[in-house]
């Protein structure tokens, strides 16, 4: 099973109400701004045997903040995107469940009723004979959600994609 298929299908069987789109970039352009402000008042503050702690942790915070905010920022602006629900205006939320394989015939049940409150109530094992992957948007009753059993070292569908809107 790869994930990037489940989603792919679920792209497709929403009928443009699932979209995918990437986060903003706004934040992290503060955060970035923020670390080299920190980094320029270090250069202002005179050299001094009371000021060296100070400029040490001055660095310290603004090359962090600054390294942080830029790999972040490559992430958000060179990867893929994430399910966007259009209508919820939110982006969705993944949960992968893990299910011993005697848990069969309750997750099929409720991954046919797209039930992830059913999910939520069946012991998890963290052996996954069986596994289930669910989006779900946190402002409505949105899920998206599909069965997989584990067999000859891959992940095998045992259900269909099932979407609630």
């Amino acid at each position: 099973m790869k994930q990037t298929n489940f989603v792919e299908a679920l792209y497709a069987s929403s009928n443009g109400v699932v979209v995918e789109r990437r986060k903003s970039t706004i934040i992290p352009i503060l955060t970035l701004l923020l670390g080299l402000s920190i980094l320029c008042i270090n250069y202002f503050i005179d050299n001094g045997d009371d000021a060296n702690n100070l400029k040490s942790v001055l660095v310290l915070i603004g090359g962090t903040t600054t390294l942080i905010s830029v790999i972040i920022c490559a992430i958000r602006i060179f990867g893929s995107g994430a399910p966007y629900h259009t209508t919820d205006k939110c982006f969705l939320v993944h949960k992968r469940y893990s299910f011993d394989r005697e848990a069969k015939a309750k997750v099929l049940a409720s991954v046919g009723n797209c039930d992830k409150i059913a999910l939520d109530a069946i012991e998890e094992s963290d052996i996954a004979g069986l596994a289930v992957e669910c989006y779900y948007s946190p402002r409505s009753k949105f899920r998206a959600m599909q069965a997989f059993v584990f067999e000859e070292l891959v992940y095998k569908e045992i259900s269909e994609l099932k979407v609630n809107n």
